[in-house]
């Protein structure tokens, strides 16, 4: 029985590596395509390819006020979270608003003031708002703190605000939610389903 058992596994190794040299040789000689040559393109960009498909993908990303959509998506959301004291989904909200912001810095680190005209350095007010207000509402969700969260809250929003005005936008006034964004998110830490 075990000698029949290991001729079994011997002849599946055999057939494996036979298989593998046949899938190999007919890729080297192009009797079995490759994904790139499936696809008609190159598997590597040239020199002269490369500022087409750099516009290319540049035209894909979203602009800044769609990142900010996120964004006020999920601060509102992080608001009925925190008034409700589910904690671990206000993390949650409050994880994916901040890399929705890290986002639009990677992607804007410096924007032309609406008004003015002159560029803005939002990845230095990022950096100051990140470590202050935008931490203290960290901070509060972390502590499960109701009062620290809803005073941390409106803070933050002040330092919003304050960001939309220095890029010439100050008729973006942020404001404490009244009704949640409509969502499927069930924010009571209680809730029974769907289980």
């Amino acid at each position: 029985m075990t000698k029949r058992i290991w001729i079994g596994s011997a002849c599946l190794v055999a057939f494996g590596i036979l298989l593998g040299v046949g899938i190999d040789r007919g890729w080297r000689q192009g009797l079995i395509p490759t994904a790139s040559a499936q696809q008609g393109r190159n598997p590597l960009p040239t020199m002269e390819s490369l500022p087409g498909e750099v516009a290319q993908l540049k035209a894909l990303l979203p602009s800044n006020s769609h990142i900010m959509m996120d964004v006020q998506f999920h601060w509102t959301s992080l608001w009925f979270a925190g008034r409700s004291r589910n904690w671990e989904l206000a993390k949650f909200y409050f994880d994916e608003s901040r890399s929705h912001m890290i986002w639009l810095i990677r992607k804007s680190p410096v924007v032309r003031g609406q008004q003015d005209g002159k560029d803005v350095d939002i990845k230095g007010i990022f950096d100051g708002i990140d470590t202050s207000s935008l931490a203290d509402v960290k901070s509060a969700i972390e502590k499960k703190d109701s009062l620290l969260f809803a005073a941390a809250y409106k803070t933050m929003l002040e330092s919003c605000y304050s960001c939309h005005k220095s890029v010439g936008r100050p008729y973006l006034k942020p404001m404490i939610p009244r009704t949640p964004v409509q969502s499927v998110m069930n924010v009571d830490p209680n809730a029974t389903w769907p289980q």
